[in-house]
């Protein structure tokens, strides 16, 4: 039996115009855990994650996705509770980002 079509996510905000530069972000998939996005400044977002699952609230891992990026335009995601004591970012690791 062909398996049903997954209805579509609806969309938490929709943009005003299309010059409207507001960012996208979604986690509505497999392993996605932003809880929040807060915009501060118009480049400048403020992240909440959710926490590791089987942990006291840790947040070591971040997956999700942002639409409505513009080229050449620089931004700053603040991630609010990746906190630990000992972390491999101490020693140097960034974050891996994919475009298309």
């Amino acid at each position: 039996k062909d398996p049903q079509p997954q209805p579509a996510v609806r969309q938490y905000w929709d943009l005003a115009s299309p010059d409207d530069d507001t960012l996208l972000f979604e986690s509505r998939f497999e392993s996605g855990n932003l809880r929040r996005a807060i915009q501060i400044y118009p480049s400048e977002y403020d992240l909440i994650l959710r926490p590791d699952i089987n942990t006291r609230g840790h947040t070591q891992w971040y997956y999700f996705s942002v639409a409505n990026v513009r080229r050449g335009r620089k931004y700053k995601f603040n991630l609010i509770n990746l906190v630990k004591p000992d972390s491999v970012y101490n020693q140097g690791l960034r974050p891996l980002i994919h475009s298309r």
